[in-house]
């Protein structure tokens, strides 16, 4: 799947793809999803996971469930050799439309307060702060913005 605006290509995820996948997460998530999380989620009727490749490896993923008119953006990662360079605003886009094609009216996030790239990212979506959750990442204590676009 090629996305016309930035070339992106994108892949269903699949579990022979999980261990590139765990080494994205873990060097960019304090506490980073487990094997079992992702084996969750690819089992999960509602959740869509995608991988983004190149040169045959995994150079990000995006995972996200479709709840009727809301979709959720559940985990978002890129490999941090090829940060800045427009792949998770191409991800992001490429899901939007998947969106709006599909009559889903708004997606729903949560960032890290101090994850300013990724708040950044977002804004430039149209992705609109509407709360936060105290204390919501655990290991830090750190509070989630919680973040909506209405589509």
């Amino acid at each position: 799947m090629a996305d016309g605006v930035t070339g992106l290509m994108m892949r269903p995820m699949n579990t022979s793809d999980i261990p590139a996948i765990l080494e994205i997460e873990k060097v960019s998530f304090a506490v980073p999803w487990t094997r079992g999380m992702f084996e969750e989620t690819l089992a999960s009727d509602i959740t869509i996971s995608l991988v983004t490749e190149e040169v045959g490896r995994i150079s990000g993923y995006i995972i996200f469930y479709d709840a009727g008119p809301e979709m959720h953006i559940m985990n978002i990662a890129v490999h941090p050799r090829q940060r800045r360079h427009g792949l998770a605003f191409g991800m992001m886009s490429r899901i939007l439309a998947f969106a709006r094609d599909n009559a889903i009216e708004e997606c729903f996030l949560e960032v890290r307060e101090s994850n300013v790239p990724a708040r950044g990212l977002y804004k430039k979506l149209g992705f609109r702060s509407i709360g936060r959750r105290k204390e919501y990442y655990s290991e830090t204590r750190e509070d989630a913005l919680v973040m909506r676009l209405s589509l």
